[in-house]
């Protein structure tokens, strides 16, 4: 089943609680839950990308970008899937995060978020920490704005590199 999460809304003057469900069939898209994640991880890199945490148990710091990821708690693969394939963002169905594989990232393509050249490690270091894109453009303020230590860095970069 895909994640579940009690959404408290007001009704007049009642509080009522709705449960929203994401679809993570496949393991991609939004809000993926943690019983779609490896058993084991088998690196920092991949800790880091599924919890948001490095492994010595330290949060990766959120600087900026949605605020829904900052209150809800999240990581790379809240949006961007198990699978590193994007798909649709939950609560915002309109909007998609891009796909975070190898090829979408270190080739030059068009993965529908605007035709750019391939990332190398310098630019996309600069697309999670301050939310610009290989080419200098800034993406969307829905991308959140993350801070980790060069080791932590690092080793997501080995792992996106996969």
């Amino acid at each position: 089943m895909g994640w579940r999460k009690p959404l408290i809304v007001l009704a007049g003057s009642t509080l009522v609680a709705v449960t929203l469900s994401s679809c993570d069939g496949g393991g991609h898209g939004m809000m993926t839950g943690a019983q779609s994640w490896p058993a084991r991880f088998q690196s920092n890199g991949e800790r880091i990308y599924f919890t948001g945490i490095s492994g010595s148990g330290t949060p990766i710091a959120y600087t900026g970008g949605n605020m829904h990821l900052e209150m809800m708690g999240g990581s790379c693969a809240t949006c961007h899937g198990t699978d590193r394939r994007g798909g649709r963002m939950m609560p915002e169905f309109w909007l998609e995060a891009p796909p975070l594989t190898r090829t979408a990232l270190f080739e030059d393509h068009d993965d529908g978020h605007g035709d750019h050249a391939g990332y190398d490690p310098t630019t996309l270091r600069r697309a999670v920490s301050r939310g610009l894109d290989a080419n200098g453009t800034e993406l969307s303020p829905v991308m959140p704005r993350w801070s980790m230590s060069d080791a932590d860095w690092r080793d997501l970069l080995a792992y996106l590199n996969q």
